[in-house]
């Protein structure tokens, strides 16, 4: 293998919560990195890099960040992305599948576990023509993602989005079911939300799968019914946080390799925090043992 391909391509984005310390620590220890805090940018630099045939590639990010990295990495054939690896420094807002995966929030404690060169193969989920590796779903996940991102429109709601820190997830939940939210609709009922999973939690601290695991080729599927009374979305709420969702008799659950989904109405699909593109047909499948972390 060539000097190129022995080298670790470190991307660090701007916009995630501790990313001055990560950039600190890098120079610190003279390690090369590339930054940005511009979305598509960040893309062009994965795709060039993955094109190139560079092997190690370690983000320091969100599971956004990260999930920007899995739908370019899938687009790669089958025998390129042999022998890539992915690494994570945990900057981001929930870091759901750094905390899957029990990797140290420390920097350099997550850096030395790269440097260890130990890796876990863990499956990932299609939905139609995008990829995600921890959570996400239809209805409430989706609506809930797309409210965090119009906080993040101007100064005056960048600072409520800031000071609401980790509880903006629990505060827009609150915030729809006192407001009203009418959910979304299959051919046979109306959902608050539908959840796909491939690990036990999702938003940080919502337990709806506890017996989820990422690499047993299968994801948990959570079909949550619109209850009756008012007080009863309080009561999904709360089981929900306590992985006790599958107590309500509003709620199906599944474990599956494959599911598709139709819709009334279009509607976005989330996963990993990112909203895909919006529809009313979705099929879903798991890639088992489709990429190496390492942890």
């Amino acid at each position: 293998m060539n000097t190129l391909k022995k080298e670790q391509i470190i991307l660090v984005n701007l916009e995630s919560n501790n990313s001055r310390k990560v950039i600190d620590y890098l120079n610190r220890t003279n390690q090369k990195f590339y930054s940005s805090n511009d979305v598509e940018r960040s893309k062009i630099i994965i795709k060039e890099k993955l094109n190139r045939g560079y092997k190690d590639f370690i983000i320091c990010g969100g599971d956004g960040s990260i999930n920007k990295f899995i739908n370019e990495y899938q687009k790669l054939p089958l025998n390129k992305r042999k022998g890539i690896n992915l690494g994570i420094i945990p900057c981001g807002r929930a870091n759901d599948l750094a905390r899957a995966i029990n990797l140290p929030f420390n920097i350099k404690e997550a850096f030395d576990i790269i440097q260890n060169k130990k890796t876990k193969k863990i499956d990932i989920i299609q939905v139609n023509n995008s990829y995600f590796i921890t959570g996400g779903g239809l209805g409430l996940p989706a609506e809930i993602i797309i409210d965090v991102n119009r906080l993040s429109k101007n100064i005056f709601t960048k600072t409520i989005k800031k000071i609401l820190g980790d509880s903006i997830y629990l505060w827009i939940t609150l915030k729809k079911f006192i407001f009203g939210y009418k959910g979304i609709e299959d051919v046979q009922d109306k959902l608050l939300a539908i959840y796909i999973l491939n690990q036990s939690f999702i938003g940080k601290s919502f337990n709806i799968a506890p017996e989820a695991k990422n690499n047993d080729g299968y994801f948990d599927a959570k079909f949550v019914k619109i209850p009756e009374s008012f007080l009863s979305k309080f009561k999904t709420l709360s089981k929900g946080s306590k992985g006790k969702i599958d107590e309500l008799n509003w709620v199906i659950k599944k474990k599956e390799k494959e599911i598709s989904i139709k819709l009334k109405e279009s509607s976005y699909f989330m996963g990993d925090g990112e909203l895909f593109e919006k529809g009313r047909s979705f099929n879903i499948k798991v890639i088992p043992n489709a990429i190496n972390i390492f942890c």
